[in-house]
C-alpha cells in the first residue's frame, strides 16, 4: 500500500497579501455609498434641483456621474487585487474580483436604468 499524500497549494506571500486586499477593499463598500450619495445629492442641490420638481436632463447626469465614479471605486480596487492574486498563483483571489465586479456593474446600471427611466418617461 501506499500512503495517501495531500498535495496542499500554499500560495505566495505576495499573492496572499493581495487577495485580502482584494477582499479589505470590499469593505469600502459602504463608505463609498455614503459618500457617492452625499455627493449626488450635494451635486444636484448646488445644480439648483428641488425636491417633486421636474429636472432637466442633465441635472442627473452632472450629478451622478461623480456620484457613480466614487461608488465603483472599491470595486475597482478589488478586481486590481484580485488580479494581482490570481497572477501571483493565488486562485482565491478570484471571488473578491468578481463580487467586485459584481455590485459595481450591478449599482452603475441600476442608475443608469433609472436615468434612462426619468429622461425617456
Amino acid at each position: 500500500m501506499t500512503p495517501e499524500t495531500s498535495i496542499r497549494h500554499v500560495p505566495p506571500p505576495e499573492a496572499a497579501r493581495d487577495r485580502r486586499r482584494a477582499w479589505l477593499s470590499l469593505l469600502l463598500y459602504p463608505v463609498a455609498f455614503v459618500l457617492a450619495f452625499v455627493i449626488g445629492e450635494g451635486l444636484a442641490t448646488a445644480l439648483g434641483q428641488e425636491p417633486g420638481e421636474e429636472v432637466a436632463w442633465y441635472v442627473p447626469v452632472l450629478a451622478g456621474v461623480p456620484a457613480v465614479l466614487v461608488f465603483v471605486v472599491p470595486g475597482l480596487l478589488a478586481l486590481h487585487y484580485g488580479r494581482r492574486a490570481i497572477r501571483g498563483g493565488d486562485p482565491g483571489g478570484l471571488a473578491p474580483f468578481v463580487v467586485g465586479a459584481v455590485v459595481a456593474v450591478a449599482f452603475v446600471g441600476a442608475n443608469l436604468f433609472g436615468f434612462l427611466a426619468q429622461v425617456l418617461l
